[in-house]
């Protein structure tokens, strides 16, 4: 029966919507006097095969649309990785081309970096995932607020982007994750729901969470990042707001809104850890290997407890968006646990998804908010974990 199915598989083409295929080599014995094991060598190189092309239609396809980078990558291996479009829409030049080494504010995409560096400084004993606030900035009035619930988005600490120009004075400067912190103490902003009660994805958490970094390593948290994060990754083209005038400009993309205008630095753009970090798809893909394979940023079981659902709330029950530490994280029906992050910033637009059953990695990142890669990871993972 299996040699059946099998020989049925390798005479029919593989039809999909993007590519017929017939296996690349003809057997040089008879069909029917192939082993099952021959069969079904065959099908997996007309499958793989098919896999291919089915990629390359889709990134045509997509470069019609991606004003961006996108990579795939399954293992340690880039199976596609292609650039369009310009990193200022209104200076269409050669020079102006987007291409893998195009650096792009990562927006929320950031904020796993974050957590790993919290995770870092827990593994190594520095500071503990119960450790409330209040034991790194005294000053702040949220004694019950731990890490852990800075990192799974249950404090309940007020947005700091809802907060307006005027709350940092008349100055036209980029703020700073200190000048957030001096808001939080002066104000004594109350909480928008009892701590551990709910689940609200907020900015706040995550800017907090690179303050204390700062705070426990006594480096900036800039270079705290630099060295032991991007460092032991390889990852030799990511920097922060602060460190652009080290970075030729003609190397960073701008973001722009549906009109197309691009969009200068913005006042909140100086604060980090929630966004801020600039990188680009080749150190991306540095990074999922140093931190999933290699392990080289946190050992394993810190890893793997960072792409569970740790958002539990008080109640002992999980909220319907489930979040580990930096990453969302999805119970997909069809493939199983999806950890993946988005973001959404200042005319920037990106998806990062890593599907672990598989070691399937995608990055898309784009300068331009046309939506045109929504839905597009879960179509890569509809073609290689397909037939």
């Amino acid at each position: 029966m299996k040699k059946f199915i099998a020989f049925t598989l390798l005479v029919l083409p593989f039809v999909c919507a993007y590519a017929v295929v017939y296996p690349k080599y003809k057997p040089a014995k008879p069909l029917k006097t192939l082993t099952t094991s021959e069969l079904n060598a065959l099908f997996e190189e007309a499958n793989a095969t098919y896999k291919q092309q089915s990629l390359k239609q889709f990134a045509d396809d997509m470069c019609t649309r991606l004003n961006g980078s996108m990579l795939v990558a399954k293992g340690k291996e880039v199976i596609l990785k292609r650039s369009s479009g310009y990193k200022k829409l209104n200076v269409k030049r050669a020079d102006q081309r987007i291409s893998d080494t195009t650096c792009f504010e990562l927006a929320s995409v950031s904020k796993q970096f974050t957590a790993m560096a919290i995770l870092q400084l827990a593994s190594k004993g520095q500071l503990e995932l119960s450790d409330p606030v209040t034991k790194f900035f005294p000053e702040l009035p949220y004694s019950g607020v731990t890490v852990r619930h800075l990192l799974t988005h249950t404090s309940g600490l007020p947005e700091y982007f809802d907060w307006g120009k005027s709350t940092f004075g008349d100055s036209d400067n980029l703020i700073c994750n200190d000048d957030v912190v001096r808001v939080l103490a002066r104000r004594k902003l109350g909480l928008i729901f009892r701590t551990g009660t709910q689940y609200k994805y907020t900015n706040t958490n995550y800017m907090l969470l690179a303050a204390i970094v700062k705070k426990v390593s006594g480096m900036s948290f800039e270079n705290y990042m630099a060295a032991n994060i991007f460092k032991p990754a390889g990852m030799t083209h990511s920097f922060y707001v602060a460190q652009r005038s080290k970075h030729p400009e003609c190397s960073i993309a701008s973001g722009h809104y549906s009109n197309g205008a691009p969009l200068p630095l913005y006042y909140l753009d100086g604060s980090i850890g929630d966004k801020g970090l600039y990188s680009n798809v080749n150190d991306l893909f540095l990074w999922k290997k140093a931190l999933f394979d290699d392990y080289k940023i946190v050992p394993e079981e810190w890893v793997e407890a960072a792409i569970l659902p740790e958002n539990v709330l008080k109640n002992g029950k999980f909220p319907e968006d489930l979040y580990g530490y930096g990453f969302h994280l999805e119970d997909n029906p069809s493939y199983g646990m999806l950890v993946y992050h988005g973001g959404l910033w200042r005319g920037f637009h990106h998806v990062m998804l890593y599907y672990p059953n598989e070691d399937i990695f995608v990055v898309f990142l784009s300068n331009y908010c046309n939506r045109a890669h929504r839905g597009k990871n879960m179509e890569v993972l509809r073609v290689l974990c397909g037939a």
